[in-house]
Parts: structure tokens; sequence; C-alpha cells
């Protein structure tokens, strides 16, 4: 700074010294050629005796050192313009070298003008190679998802004159081929007339954030599946109750898309939750888990029931909770079928002992009542001698007995135990376990061994009586033997019969009473029976479920649901045929089963 300020000084001590040197010069050229008195040269360099001399030289001098101080001023004005100049240079160049982004600076045609080291760095140019190259030559950037390039940022800076940020997702190729995940924007630089005299573009490497944020977009990617993959309602709430987390289930469930619900109540968007609310604040108040198993609930398709359980959040200091619900509708009933599969186990053991232990008694009182009749009315010799040794006579015994209708009671002793005997039998064959057996089977026998074993069937609470129904039996005689598993097909039969009483004896009868009719066919290699009741029949939506597991029209506790369903799998997967239903209500319902003859799918 010093030696510029002396520089002024010394010019203007040069142009005091000029002024001085131009008076002595001119004080020596009129001593020599001017001097017609013969003055001496000091009387001429002062020359008091002539002031208008005297004063134009001082206006001269004084006007050459007025010139030197201008000049010296102006010189040092323009020396610390300059240096100021050079010292902001220096400055900015040290700023600009110093940013930790990468910057690039371009002039109005887009041309590279200046780089800091970080970008020299990522882009793999020096500023010396970059310096009035294209910015896209130096600058070359791709979409990260799709690999296509992206428009220059400073292409649409010079079209826009406006901030441009870059695109999500952009990759730099560097010189080398090295490449790098970078964000940030282009600016425009206007002079002091408003022009656009370049541009400035700022750019950061983020290649581990945006690796950090690809591995956590693909870890929540995950747990969201996971979450919507799960069968269970999974609802998160914050300590106001609001929703945070909405899977899948829960859409399809409420009808409510997860966005729709994120920052709602959960009670506005769950009605059915609201009852909740009071357990799940409390929950998430304590910090301790709650669980409620098989909570009832009322919905079009009957009685559902549901685990419901509210974890609190307990870490990080977030304060909410989850509620995981799931319906275990088919778990209870399915345990419940368990339960009176069970009894019904239990039951037909029971029956099969029972059936065996009467079997003896029945044959007993079956021989010995036919031994009565055969020790009386048989002409047996010894039949006769016992008469004559007991002096009994054998006609008027007979006479007598048979005017007392003896006979006649021992043969309903007689039937009576060959009908205990039949129904023992069907007893035995039906619960014995099925071996799954394909065979040839006359539809028309075991429909009527059916209907000897649903006679028994009779319930006081209901007050009906199989045997009060009349039944109708159209078997046509060109059916013949049919293959099928008899033991399966029985309790089809069984099952469609026991069904159609148990509907025929809710309905009242003013013209006519209960009455089956039972139809046995073939058409082409096809066997079909069809049973026909004339009960209350059924609404469409029933019958449009009528085959559905765990369906029912009856009470709780009168049924599993699980009959029909289980009989439209016997013929329709075990045996490849078909089973429909039709019904009017108020009037009738059949059932139609169509299996193939030969056993293998018509």
């Amino acid at each position: 700074m010093n030696s510029r300020v002396i520089s002024g000084k010394y010019l203007l001590f040069m142009f005091a010294l000029g002024s001085v040197s131009l008076w002595l010069v001119e004080v020596f050229f009129e001593f020599i050629w001017f001097n017609p008195n013969s003055d001496s040269f000091v009387s001429l360099v002062f020359p008091v005796d002539d002031p208008k001399e005297l004063f134009s030289r001082f206006v001269l001098v004084s006007s050459l050192l007025l010139s030197g101080a201008v000049v010296s001023y102006l010189y040092d004005k323009q020396a610390s313009s300059g240096r100021r100049a050079c010292e902001s240079e220096q400055k900015l160049k040290t700023i600009f070298n110093s940013i930790g982004d990468a910057v690039i600076a371009t002039d109005a045609a887009g041309m590279v003008t200046r780089m800091n080291p970080v970008a020299e760095q990522l882009t793999g140019w020096t500023v010396q190679e970059a310096n009035g190259l294209a910015l896209t030559e130096v600058f070359k950037i791709i979409n990260s998802a799709t690999q296509h390039p992206i428009v220059n940022p400073v292409d649409k800076v010079l079209k826009s004159r406006a901030v441009v940020g870059l695109a999500n997702h952009t990759t730099l190729i560097s010189r080398t081929g090295e490449r790098f995940q970078i964000a940030d924007s282009a600016a425009p630089v206007f002079d002091d007339t408003g022009e656009m005299s370049g541009t400035v573009l700022v750019f950061r490497d983020v290649s581990d954030e945006y690796r950090q944020q690809e591995e956590l977009r693909k870890l929540q990617n995950y747990l969201s599946n996971i979450i919507d993959s799960m069968p269970s309602i999974l609802v998160g709430v914050d300590a106001e109750g609001l929703v945070t987390q909405w899977n899948m289930t829960a859409e399809k469930v409420t009808g409510v898309p997860a966005d729709a619900a994120q920052g709602k109540a959960l009670s506005s968007v769950f009605p059915r939750m609201a009852s909740e609310m009071e357990k799940i604040k409390e929950s998430i108040k304590t910090r301790t888990p709650r669980s409620e198993e098989r909570q009832s609930r009322q919905d079009e398709k009957g009685v559902c029931y549901e685990d419901v359980t509210i974890y609190p959040l307990i870490a990080n200091g977030v304060e909410g909770a989850v509620i995981q619900i799931d319906d275990v509708t088919e778990r209870c009933n399915l345990e419940q079928m368990m339960i009176q599969t069970e009894k019904m186990m239990s039951v037909g053991g029971l029956a099969a002992g029972m059936a065996h232990e009467i079997n003896n008694p029945l044959a007993a009182i079956s021989g010995n009542s036919q031994n009565i009749l055969n020790r009386i009315y048989k002409d047996l010799d010894n039949n006769r001698r016992t008469a004559e040794e007991c002096n009994v006579d054998l006609e008027n015994m007979r006479d007598y007995l048979s005017r007392r209708e003896i006979p006649r009671m021992l043969n309903g002793i007689s039937d009576s135990c060959n009908r205990a005997a039949t129904i023992v039998s069907n007893m035995l064959r039906f619960s014995r376990k099925s071996k799954r057996e394909f065979s040839g089977c006359n539809l028309a026998e075991l429909m009527n061994s059916t209907l000897e074993l649903a006679a028994n069937d009779y319930d006081l609470k209901r007050e009906y009586d199989f045997r009060k129904i009349d039944i109708i039996k159209e078997y046509s005689p060109d059916l013949s033997e049919v293959v099928c598993e008899e033991n399966e097909i029985q309790q089809v039969f069984l099952n469609l019969l026991k069904n159609g009483a148990q509907a025929m004896m809710e309905k009242d009868y003013v013209d006519g009473s209960p009455c089956f009719v039972i139809r046995l066919k073939k058409e082409g290699g096809m066997a079909v029976v069809e049973v026909e009741d004339n009960g209350p029949g059924m609404s469409e939506d029933v019958r449009k479920r009528v085959f559905e597991p765990f369906f029912s029209t009856k009470n709780v506790g009168q049924g599993t649901g699980l009959g029909l369903s289980v009989s439209y799998f016997i013929i329709t997967d075990q045996h490849n045929g078909f089973m429909e239903v039709d019904s009017v209500p108020g009037s009738w319902t059949r059932f139609g089963i169509k299996i193939p003859v030969s056993g293998q799918e018509a």
C-alpha cells in the first residue's frame, strides 16, 4: 500500500521539479539571449524589478504544480481502485474455492468461466481445461432410474431467467466415468443494467445420503408389504387417537383408503372401534398391552368373532399404539364343529355299542317268539307227545290261543324284532368308518335304507316325527348300479332328508301335509337324484349361500352349518358330480344331485 502512495507523491514531486526546472531554463535562456542590460543570473531568477514577469512565472509554476497535484491524486485514486479490485478478486477467488459445494459459473451463452475445486473433483475437469467449453460437455447428467439424459438446468435458466432446481434421482457422470448422485440448483446472474450476464450452478455429492434414502425406502416398502400382506387388520394411532398407519386389510374391511384415513380420528374412519378408544388411551398411558379374545359382532353374514390386541408404542419417546384385529370366526366355528364332531363320534360309538348289545336280546326275543309258534301250531311229534303226557287237548288249546289273538301278538313280536334288527343294521353300517372304497351300489336300495334310518329321527323339542311325512318315490327302472362310495352317498341322502324334514315342520299346512318326492333316474351317463319337499322354501339370498361352510339359518347351537357344505364337497369333489338347489319361497325346495354312473366324470 505504501509504495502505491509514495508513487503518487513521487509524481507530484516530479511535477514540482519540472516546474523549477522550467523556471530555471527560462531564466537561463533569458540570461543568455534576452539580457540587454546584462543583469545578473540571480536577479533574473527572481525579477523583483519586473512584477509582471514574476507574476507570469508564478502562474506557470502554480499551474504545473496544480496539474501535478491533480494528476497525483487521480493516480493515487486509480491505484487504490486497482488495489481494491485485486484484493476483491483474490477474496472472491478464495471464497469461491472454499465453498464446500461444487460451483460452476457460465457466461450468458452457457460457456464455463469458473469452477471451484469441488466442481473440478466431481466433474473430472480442471478449470483451465473447462474454461470456454459448453457446460453440457463438462456437466453430463442422467436420470438415475431411467438412465436417460436430463435437460441441463443451465439451459432452463437461460430460457426462463429464473432459479431452476435439479430433478430428483440425478446422476452426474464425471470425465473419468465415475458416477455421483447430486442435488441442488442453478440460478441466473444479472449485471447492473438488469441484463443476464451468466449463470451459476451449485451442486453437491449426495451419493451417501441417496444410498441411505434408497435403503430406507426399500426397508419402508418391505415393512409396508409385510404389514399389507398380513390378514390381520393393523391400525396405528397416536396419543390423540389419530390414525398413523392403515394396512390393506383395514382398507378392505372399512372401505376407507389409507391416504383418506391418515390423520383422521380412528372412531370416524373405523366406527366400531369407538367403544375401544378408552382402552387404547389407557394402554398408551400405562404402556401395557391389552388383549380381548372372541369379541362378537353382528354383520350381514351373521355373527362374527374377533380378537382385538392393543400394543402400546414405548420406544424412542413415541406415544401411540398399534391395534391388531384378527377375524377368528372361522376358527371359532371350526372349534364348535370339532366339539360337535366329538359329540357325534361319542354318540356314534355309543350307538354302535348299543346296537351290538341290542342285537343279542333281539335275537333271543325273535327266536323265542318263533319257537313258541312252532311248539304250538306246527304239527310236530314232540308237540303231540308232550300234550298227551300232560293230558292236554292240543286242538282245544290252539283254538283258545287263536281266540285270544296270541298268534297275532307273537307275529307282531317277530315283526317288531325284524324291524328293530333292520334299524340296528342300518345304524351299524352308517356309523362304521368309511374306507373310501368305490363299488357298485343300487341307489334305490340305498335310498330306501336311508329312509328307514331317517324314520327313527324324532325330536321331542320340535315335536316332529319323520314317520308322519308322506314319501312319494319315483324310481326309474333304467337306473342300474352306480359306482360310488356307499357310506358317503348315504350321508348325503340322510342330510338332505333330515334338513327337509326339519324345514317342513316349521310350516303350517292348511291343505295337505309334509311330503317328500324322491326321484331316481338316469340322464345319459349320469345318475340323477332329486329330493323335493313341500316345505317353506328359501329366499334367493339363502339359496345362493346354502352350500357355504358354516352358513346356517338355524339358531345358534342347533347346527354347525357344515351339513350341506360337506354334502356338496362329497358330490362335486369326491364323486366328480354336480349338486344344485332350486326353490320357490313358501312352496317347495328341490335338491338335485348328478353323479357319473361309472364313477368317472361324464
